[in-house]
Parts: C-alpha cells; structure tokens; sequence
C-alpha cells in the first residue's frame, strides 16, 4: 500500500526546489508523487534552457533614438507672466473665501432664516412622504390579513416561527452552497 503524499507542491515550492531552499518534508513529497517530481523536472529544464540563452542587449543607438523622441516641457511657473497668472488666481480664490467669511459674519440673520426655512420644507416633505407611504401600505391587498394574523398572539406566534425557520434553513443552504470542497480534486496530467 502506497503512502498518501500529501498536497501537491506550489509554484513557490517549486521555485524554493530549484534554489535549494525547500524544505524536508516538501521534498520527501517530491519521492512520492510522481506528478509534482515530472513537473518539477520540467521546470527545472525550463531554468536550464533560459540561463544558456545569451543575453539580449539593445542595439547600437537606442539610447540616443529614445531621447531624441522625447520632448521636455518647459516649467510652469519659468517666466514672470506664468508667475503672475498664478499668483492672480491664488489672489481671486483667497479673497473670495475672505468676502465669504466676512458676508457671513455680516448676514447671521439671513443664515439663519434660510436653515430654518429649509429645515422647515425638509421636515413637511418627510411627514408628506411618510403619510404616502403609510396609505400605500394600508391599501395593499394583503394588508387585512396580515392584520388578523396580528390579531391573535398564538397565530403570530406560529407566523413568526415558520418564518425564522425558513429564513434559518436559507442560510444553511447558502452556507452549504458557499463552503469550500473538502475533497481533494484530481489533476490531469
């Protein structure tokens, strides 16, 4: 009876074989399963047969046609105009946050007024919204059984049971349908 070699190597196993670098017990699974010792072979043909190949080096003048296609920008701020449109706008955006602060400090009783207005409007949409929402619900027509079943805390009771025990089953079946397989799957070679 032959022993059970485990898990397969990775790609990082297989990169610590070719260093030298893995460990005893990884490479004892490399004398017991013939489809990682075959890969690992393959792999170790593949680093052979690159480092023979001779290095690949750019061609005389590359340098020089690269640099010829690059174009340099001039910077930004380098003349006195780019300077001054700069510091014109950094101007126009400070002073306009200071004519804001100072309107607002002026005008704390129109602020005000405002907020409570919109405050107000906010409020009368959202007692509007919820009324529509309420006629909405009272008119469905399911609505009236779900009322007597209401009615009676024993009916309710068995309601509410018969629910938690669907919704519990759904998240046993998602959970099964989630889970990871336990079995090992096979490779094919």
């Amino acid at each position: 009876m032959t022993q059970d070699p485990g898990t397969h190597l990775s790609p990082d196993d297989l990169e610590s074989w070719l260093s030298g670098t893995l460990d005893a017990e990884r490479t004892r699974h490399l004398d017991l399963c013939p489809d990682c010792f075959d890969r690992a072979q393959v792999e170790r043909e593949i680093v052979e047969q690159l480092s023979e190949l001779p290095p690949l080096l750019p061609s005389a003048g590359f340098t020089e046609r690269v640099m010829a296609s690059v174009t340099v920008h001039p910077r930004r701020f380098a003349t006195r105009r780019s300077l001054a449109i700069a510091a014109g706008l950094a101007l126009a955006v400070v002073g306009s946050m200071a004519a804001s602060i100072a309107w607002t400090l002026a005008n704390q009783d129109v602020l005000a007024s405002v907020g409570n207005w919109v405050l107000a409007q906010g409020t009368q949409a959202g007692w509007l919204a919820l009324r529509g929402l309420a006629s909405n619900f009272l008119e469905q027509p399911w609505y009236e059984s779900a009322r007597t079943l209401a009615g009676s805390p024993g009916r309710l009771a068995a309601a509410m049971g018969v629910a938690t025990l669907a919704y519990l089953g759904g998240v046993f079946a998602l959970r099964r349908l989630l889970a990871l397989p336990t079995q090992q799957v096979a490779h094919v070679a």
